[in-house]
């Protein structure tokens, strides 16, 4: 069994480019080497199986969003200032045309009238997020409310839309 693992191919995040992987495995594998604490999941990338090994931040964002088998998500490395320092950082994000989020949106089946999640509080959150740090990263020009809607706006319509 050990030796499958060591034959899969890792997943490999480009810079600033968003990769999906879809789980093939409910839970991941959690062991621990000299580094801590390690997690590793099966996951499909552009229809190969590969192994990820999920920092924790990301491992509890898999955990947080209850991702099952043929569950999607999408991971992008992204540059990070650090002082003086060049680091990267990996952002998480549930595509909403992917298996992770619910196709269509009916009344709950229990009849209380409640909507189901489908991830779009979370997506306009993470817009407005970087809708405010877009404005905050140019100080040479001066942004008021509006501003910030309309590039939240932008950011949230391009992340929902579907193919």
């Amino acid at each position: 069994m050990a030796t499958e693992k060591t034959k899969r191919p890792q997943v490999e995040l480009p810079l600033n480019i968003p990769t999906t992987l879809v789980m093939l495995k409910n839970t991941c594998y959690e062991g621990e080497n000299a580094y801590g604490t390690y997690y590793l999941y099966s996951v499909e990338h552009e229809g190969v199986e590969k192994a990820f090994f999920a920092p924790e931040e990301i491992h509890q964002k898999i955990v947080e969003s209850k991702l099952t088998t043929g569950n999607a998500f999408t991971l992008t490395k992204i540059a990070a200032q650090n002082g003086k320092r060049v680091t990267s950082q990996i952002m998480f994000e549930l595509p909403v045309n992917g298996k992770a989020v619910k196709e269509s949106l009916p009344l709950s089946k229990n009849g209380n009238g409640e909507l189901p999640h489908d991830n779009f509080k979370q997506i306009m959150q993470h817009s407005l997020l970087e809708a405010i740090e877009i404005t905050k990263a140019i100080s040479n020009v001066t942004f008021v409310n509006e501003d910030i809607q309309k590039i939240c706006s932008c950011l949230f319509i391009a992340r929902t839309r579907t193919a």
